[in-house]
């Protein structure tokens, strides 16, 4: 029944060959007047009854031989009938050669319907990544199409589309296609679009976009400290009000350990000044901290950790945890180690494990037992740190087996009235704990 409709509709062709009015000859359908007409109306009858197969030859000689005006439809029907095609196709040089036309298709219409020139770029973009988006050697190709494409539209631009173009440029930028000063170019470029955005206030997204196309540029392979002042200097001189922009910058510039440059100390006291929060005390802490000044230093980081909420409330707590047990103040790291869990679960066995060494490592008087009971206690946090932390365990049961060596002997114990299993209690350098008995044999 198809092959007799094929050849129905062939029949209609010849005819319609001869029937053609002349007024076409160099109107709306080209000087190739009856050749287009009756390739629209082959394409179309296949198209209206979803057979894109049969559909593409007429379709790809109407595109061929009509005029770029002659109707939208040829570029919306165009799409659907080619990436069907696409991924229908096995024969790869024949599937190329149909990716190639999908981008003309999107090119040509972009220059001849102004109305939908945006959108046909767009489609141009995201086609090319669908296709090409493993191909090395399209990246660049690419990124100037982005490119081209963002200094157009600038603040309008669509964002997944810049994401695009900043992957390709350091897609490009590791086959040497681009130098760095051409994809920190482009950065500037694809994220001034977005700060126009936020100025404009069209998009309540825009500091997640931001992120997103930071993160793009980081991943490029030129996001050396070098390179990252150079890019971000002019705008902290442009943007020293902002605290977002501050904050966005602060952040790279810590993910890329560049906390040691001149840049980093003026934005982090510029923003601790406009807004006194938990992470802008952590920015100073970690900037004291480089310069080697603990002592203010830490005197930010207790101030994020009070401000703070949430889970980065437990990382500041640890990270003071830390900072007490290196300076042997065995009482104050356990009572900020002790409230990690609750704010950080992610933390919690890391926490229990400092709480292990903590109890190790303290001086506890009295007589044998008493000395030797912290190993007891030590142990108990181990067990607990490879309970909620897996990646924990191997660091945690060489601890233990060290701490066993401590136990006092099953005689010694007795001397004492204890045995396996009893409770205990020890308090030893302002810390308490309930911990069971244990001998060695």
């Amino acid at each position: 029944m198809k092959n007799f409709r094929t050849l129905q509709l062939i029949l209609i062709a010849l005819l319609l060959l001869v029937v053609v009015p002349k007024s076409f000859a160099q109107g709306r359908f080209g000087k190739d007047s009856a050749e287009c007409v009756n390739n629209l109306n082959f394409y179309r009858d296949f198209y209206r009854q979803d057979d894109m197969i049969n559909a593409k030859g007429f379709w790809m000689l109407a595109f061929k031989v009509c005029p770029p005006t002659v109707t939208p439809n040829l570029y919306i029907h165009g799409k659907k009938i080619l990436r069907t095609n696409i991924d229908r196709e096995t024969d790869i040089a024949k599937k190329m050669a149909l990716v190639d036309t999908l981008i003309l298709l999107n090119e040509t219409r972009s220059q001849y319907y102004p109305k939908y020139r945006q959108t046909a770029k767009e489609d141009k973009v995201n086609d090319m990544m669908i296709f090409w988006g493993d191909k090395p050697e399209k990246a660049k190709q690419i990124f100037e199409e982005v490119k081209s494409y963002t200094e157009e539209f600038g603040a309008n631009s669509d964002v997944s589309v810049l994401v695009n173009g900043m992957i390709k440029a350091g897609e490009a930028f590791e086959r040497n296609e681009l130098s760095a000063e051409d994809v920190m170019s482009a950065y500037s470029l694809f994220n001034g679009a977005l700060e126009e955005r936020k100025k404009a206030g069209i998009d309540p997204d825009i500091e997640e976009k931001e992120k997103v196309l930071q993160n793009a540029f980081v991943q490029s392979g030129i996001a050396s400290c070098e390179n990252l002042i150079k890019v971000f200097t002019p705008r902290f001189e442009q943007n020293k009000q902002d605290t977002t922009t501050l904050e966005t910058i602060a952040s790279l510039l810590i993910a890329n350990e560049c906390t040691d440059t001149e840049l980093f100390s003026e934005i982090a006291s510029q923003l601790y000044k406009l807004k006194p929060s938990s992470d802008n005390a952590y920015y100073l802490y970690r900037l004291y901290s480089q310069k080697g000044d603990s002592d203010k230093a830490f005197e930010y980081l207790k101030e994020a950790a009070n401000i703070a909420t949430g889970t980065n409330k437990g990382i500041y707590l640890y990270e003071m945890a830390t900072i007490h047990y290196k300076n042997h103040a065995y009482g104050a790291a356990a009572a900020a180690a002790r409230q990690v869990g609750e704010y950080n679960s992610s933390y919690a066995g890391k926490a229990d494990m400092l709480l292990g060494n903590i109890w190790a490592g303290a001086s506890c008087g009295g007589n044998e037992i008493q000395r030797r009971a912290k190993f007891w206690v030590a142990t108990d946090y181990m067990v607990k740190a490879k309970s909620k932390d897996s990646s924990l365990a191997s660091e945690a049961d060489k601890n233990i087996a060290r701490y066993r060596s401590y136990f006092p002997s099953t005689a010694d114990a007795f001397m004492f009235d204890l045995t396996d299993g009893k409770s205990y209690t020890i308090s030893c350098g302002g810390m308490t704990a309930t911990t069971t008995v244990r001998t060695n044999k």
